[in-house]
């Protein structure tokens, strides 16, 4: 969403996102189609994160990289679209906005992208808003571009979701998929490589493991998308669903969310969808699969 430079015309990109407790770190070959990299990177004991980062980037050799975000450093928006000549956007948008976030808009910076054309007469009126603190946004620069790291674009998870889900056959027709990180998730819904919707859950790994009732709430939550996916974009209905990999049974919650929906649920096989190098392991995967994701990224034009 965030871009910065120009890209290199290159057919290897990366992507580095610090974490608390490590560095999620991916590079792909878009022109093979290949992952040639995917692995978190734990911090080893009493090192930092600038530490790990340059280390990271001696291995990237200046690659442009990607970073995402993460789920409640900014606010996805979906704002009816101003009247107003492209230059003036901008502006406009954030008197727009200025009342739906929680801190003053100065102090923001927001990228947009259009939201898909919804009701009856198909009219794309609605624009999607990515806003965070522009402290956030500057500090995330300053941590990798400081190891030297090629920066050129920081994502937003569902859009690095969009990006993986793009590589699923049932994305043609429609399909939810589901993120999960320990505490919270994500739930997208894509057709043909559009990112129609996004919610996010206040339901992690650790909820479900430690709850496993909690399945029925999570079905009722797909199946709640699902119907206003139905209902505001007058599309086919989407009739599967992909759990993304992460630190438990995924396949486990991909038979029961089958149960408890009725739809046709798996879980996410990453080297179906991608040549892989080296096949990481479910964890990895799970970690790492939105830095994936925002390499995946074809977008090279912003506001």
């Amino acid at each position: 969403m965030f871009l910065f430079g120009n890209r290199k015309k290159s057919g290897l990109r990366g992507g580095v996102t610090p974490c608390e407790d490590g560095i999620a770190v991916a590079s792909v070959n878009s022109d093979k189609a290949r992952v040639e990299r995917c692995a978190f990177q734990p911090l080893s004991p009493g090192e930092e994160t600038g530490a790990a980062l340059q280390r990271v980037a001696r291995d990237l050799d200046g690659v442009d990289c990607c970073s995402v975000l993460a789920i409640g450093d900014y606010q996805l928006l979906l704002v009816e679209a101003p009247e107003v000549p492209p230059a003036e956007l901008r502006a406009a948008i954030r008197w727009r906005i200025k009342d739906l976030i929680d801190f003053h808009v100065d102090d923001a910076v927001l990228d947009v992208f259009d939201a898909p054309a919804g009701g009856a007469r198909g009219v794309q009126d609605h624009l999607y808003v990515v806003v965070a603190r522009a402290a956030l946004v500057q500090e995330r620069i300053r941590q990798l571009e400081g190891a030297g790291i090629a920066l050129d674009v920081i994502d937003i998870p569902e859009l690095a979701m969009r990006n993986i889900a793009a590589l699923l056959p049932e994305d043609e027709q429609g399909v939810a998929m589901l993120y999960f990180e320990r505490d919270r998730g994500l739930i997208t819904l894509t057709r043909d490589k559009t990112l129609y919707l996004a919610r996010s859950l206040e339901i992690g790994y650790a909820q479900l493991q430690q709850t496993p009732q909690l399945i029925e709430q999570l079905a009722l939550e797909v199946q709640r998308s699902l119907d206003y996916y139905d209902r505001h974009f007058q599309q086919a209905p989407v009739s599967a669903v992909t759990v993304a990999p992460f630190a438990g049974d995924a396949g486990e919650l991909s038979e029961a969310l089958q149960i408890q929906t009725g739809l046709p649920c798996r879980t996410l096989q990453l080297g179906e969808l991608l040549q892989c190098e080296e096949m990481p392991d479910t964890q990895d995967t799970g970690r790492c699969l939105l830095t994936l994701g925002a390499a995946l990224r074809r977008e090279t034009a912003s506001l």
